[in-house]
């Protein structure tokens, strides 16, 4: 039987209604960018960040453009973190469906042998680490169906210069852990993929604004990214779209990390 199209169908495959997400470092950048576009989805967004009133700031937006949120800090360093907020975003939602691993550090470093050890063990507390406390806890609450998204970075798979072995091995582990995550939590129903953006405008890479051209050269779609494009892969992740796809690491960069 030939079928025939059903654009509420196709819409459904994107919908996250009645489903509640925890994004980490929602209060800026990559990170609200994400939460807003899993809140314009239909889940109710826990937002997470270091910092309280940028997170509140996220979660009043979407409250205020009609959707369901709580704001939440949390410091990925702390060991106990990841508990706290799992607990908190239960007892407020009573699910957990999604959660996306944002939150993350980019220190600048030296080219080996001069990079410090304090700086690459504190990224990987941070990048890796974290991930894991927070993966871990998250899954204890999670029913079948639901879905973790890593954000990691093309660089986790070839540098993009010299001085950033702690970030590039931090998400590269990330992408190791969201393979074995995936593994280990897939006859529970779990999937787990991850996103590895290339350079994306926020406020964080705004140091280095003036080399967007350069890199804007040098990807084959002629620009860099923005926050939404990085933020629909999410979502895509998110959704029963994605119900197939798992221990996936999707990269998000225009093309730059298939040239040389």
């Amino acid at each position: 039987m030939t079928p025939t199209l059903s654009w509420p169908q196709v819409e459904k495959l994107m919908t996250l209604d009645g489903k509640t997400a925890v994004v980490t470092g929602a209060g800026a950048g990559l990170g609200r960018s994400i939460a807003l576009m899993l809140a314009s989805a239909g889940a109710a967004v826990a937002a997470v960040d270091k910092d309280l009133l940028a997170a509140q700031k996220t979660s009043d937006f979407i409250k205020k453009n009609g959707g369901i949120s709580i704001a939440l800090d949390a410091d990925l360093a702390e060991p106990s973190a990841a508990e706290m907020v799992m607990n908190s975003v239960f007892q407020h939602f009573q699910r957990l469906d999604i959660l996306v691993n944002n939150a993350g550090i980019y220190p600048p470093g030296l080219p080996l042998p001069d990079l410090d050890y304090g700086t690459f063990d504190l990224t990987l507390q941070i990048n890796l680490n974290g991930t894991f406390r927070f993966i871990c806890a998250a899954a204890k609450r999670m029913e079948p169906g639901s879905a973790i998204i890593n954000i990691s970075s093309n660089t986790s798979l070839r540098p993009a210069g010299p001085g950033i072995a702690h970030y590039c091995s931090s998400k590269a582990a990330v992408n190791a852990l969201t393979r074995s995550a995936a593994v280990d939590f897939a006859t529970r129903g779990i999937r787990v993929n991850a996103v590895l953006p290339g350079i994306v405008a926020t406020e964080g890479t705004s140091a280095m604004a003036e080399r967007f051209t350069f890199f804007a050269q040098k990807t084959p779609s002629g620009r860099i990214g923005e926050p939404v494009d990085i933020a629909r892969a999410v979502l895509f992740l998110a959704s029963s779209a994605s119900s197939f796809i798992n221990g996936q690491c999707l990269v998000v960069d225009g093309g730059a990390s298939i040239l040389g």
